[in-house]
C-alpha cells in the first residue's frame, strides 16, 4: 500500500539560539509532505514531530529539520520522499521566516 501525506501542524516550542528564544515558547508551523511504500500513520507523526521539538529545544531550524527527516525515515523504512518545512510565525513582526529541507531516499 503507498501512503503520500500532507501535514500542516503548529504549535509552541523552544527554537533558536538568541538568549530570549532560549527562554521563551514562540510559535512555530510546520509543514511536511511525505511519500511511503508502506502506510504512515499522519496521526503518529504529528504527534512524534511535536514531541522531538519540545524535548530538543533545537538552536536552528535547518537543525531540526535535519533531526526529523533521520527520524521518520528511522522510523519508516520504506520512506522514498520528504519535504518538511518549518517557520517561524512570531520571530519577525510582518514576516513569515523558516527554511525546507527536502530528501528523496
Amino acid at each position: 500500500m503507498q501512503s503520500h501525506i500532507k501535514i500542516n501542524l503548529e504549535f509552541e516550542c523552544i527554537i533558536g539560539i538568541l538568549d530570549f528564544e532560549r527562554i521563551q515558547e514562540q510559535k512555530v508551523f510546520i509543514e511536511l509532505e511525505a511519500k511511503s511504500k508502506k502506510f504512515l500513520d499522519y496521526a503518529k507523526i504529528c504527534s512524534r514531530i511535536e514531541k522531538i521539538y519540545k524535548k530538543k529545544k533545537f538552536k536552528t531550524i535547518e537543525q531540526s529539520l535535519k533531526y526529523i527527516c533521520k527520524n521518520i525515515k528511522k522510523h519508516h523504512k520504506k520512506l522514498k520522499f520528504i519535504n518538511i518545512t518549518c517557520y517561524k510565525l512570531e520571530i519577525i513582526h510582518n514576516a513569515k521566516v523558516g527554511a525546507t529541507l527536502m530528501k528523496k531516499y
